[in-house]
C-alpha cells in the first residue's frame, strides 16, 4: 500500500490516499476533500467527526484491471443541541455515486448509454470485453435513466411493445421523445398497466403509439385530452404499404401496354 496518492483521475471532489494491485483488481482508497460537513437536518455545519466506514464503489476499469474505489466516508457529529440527528454521515456527491449506489456515475452514465444504444444481451457482450461486470438487466435498468440526469416530467412520449424474451413475453417500453429517452420499462404490454402509468403523469399532452388499439384505449381511458399521432416508423410503414398496394393494382394494365 502506498502513502498519499493524490491523482487527477478520480471524480472531481475525491482523493487518493494510497492503491494497491490484486492480480486483475486495482483497489483506490480515497476519501473526500471537504473536512466538514452540513446537518442534513438543521443544516449547520460540522467539523466533529465522529467515525467514518468504507463505502465500496466500482469505477471505470483501467490497463485491462477492474477498479475498485474504497470510499472512506466520514460520520460527524451534529453540534447544535435541539437537533434531532445526533449524528450524520457526509454527503458523497451524486456525480460520484447515486445514493445507496455501488457504481461511480461515469460508470453507470456509461452503463445508461449502451443500455439504450445496443439493448441487453449485445450491450453485455460488448461489456465483457472491455470489462463491465454487468448483467444484461442492469444494461436495461440503466436505460431507463441515466445515472446523473434528472428526471423531467415528459410531455410528448413514444409507447410501443418489445420482447422480454421474444415470442414468448412482452413489455412496453415508454420514451420521451422531447429528451430522445427512454424513461420507463413497463412489465408488460396490457391497457391496464399503460393506463395507471399514464394516470401518473397527467401533465402529458401528446402521445405517438402504433396501431394496437389496446394503446388506444389505454389513452383514451387515461388521459382523454391527450392527442394521439402514429410513430414515425408505423407512419413510412403505412406510407411504404400505400405505395406497393397501389403498384400491384396498377401491375397488370402496366403488363398490357408494356
Amino acid at each position: 500500500m502506498q502513502a498519499r496518492y493524490d491523482t487527477k483521475l478520480l471524480p472531481e471532489g475525491v482523493r487518493a490516499t494510497g492503491y494497491k494491485v490484486d492480480g486483475a483488481v486495482i483497489s483506490v482508497d480515497a476519501e473526500m476533500i471537504r473536512s466538514e460537513a452540513f446537518c442534513p437536518e438543521c443544516g449547520f455545519r460540522s467539523a466533529r467527526r465522529h467515525g467514518r466506514y468504507v463505502r465500496s464503489i466500482t469505477d471505470l476499469p483501467a490497463h485491462g484491471r477492474t477498479v475498485q474505489l474504497r470510499l472512506s466516508v466520514r460520520r460527524f457529529r451534529c453540534l447544535i443541541a435541539q437537533c434531532q440527528v445526533k449524528t450524520f454521515s457526509e454527503a458523497v456527491p451524486v456525480s460520484l455515486a447515486q445514493p445507496h449506489g455501488r457504481r461511480t456515475g461515469r460508470f453507470q452514465d456509461l452503463v445508461a448509454y449502451l443500455g439504450r444504444a445496443m439493448g441487453g444481451r449485445p450491450a453485455q457482450a460488448l461489456g465483457r470485453r472491455i470489462l463491465l461486470r454487468v448483467s444484461k438487466d442492469t444494461f436495461l435498468r440503466g436505460a431507463v435513466r441515466p445515472a446523473n440526469e434528472p428526471f423531467s416530467r415528459p410531455r410528448v412520449v413514444g409507447i410501443d411493445d418489445w420482447a422480454w424474451r421474444k415470442g414468448q413475453r412482452y413489455g412496453t417500453l415508454v420514451c420521451d421523445l422531447e429528451r430522445r429517452a427512454v424513461i420507463d420499462l413497463l412489465p408488460d404490454r396490457e391497457p391496464a398497466t399503460v393506463a395507471a402509468w399514464l394516470r401518473r403523469h397527467p401533465q402529458i399532452e401528446i402521445v405517438a403509439r402504433d396501431w394496437n388499439g389496446g394503446y388506444g384505449r389505454a389513452i383514451s381511458q387515461a388521459l382523454p385530452d391527450a392527442i394521439q399521432v402514429a410513430d414515425r416508423w408505423h407512419l413510412l410503414q403505412n406510407a411504404s404499404d400505400a405505395f406497393l398496394s397501389a403498384v400491384r393494382r396498377a401491375m397488370s394494365q402496366n403488363r398490357k401496354v408494356a
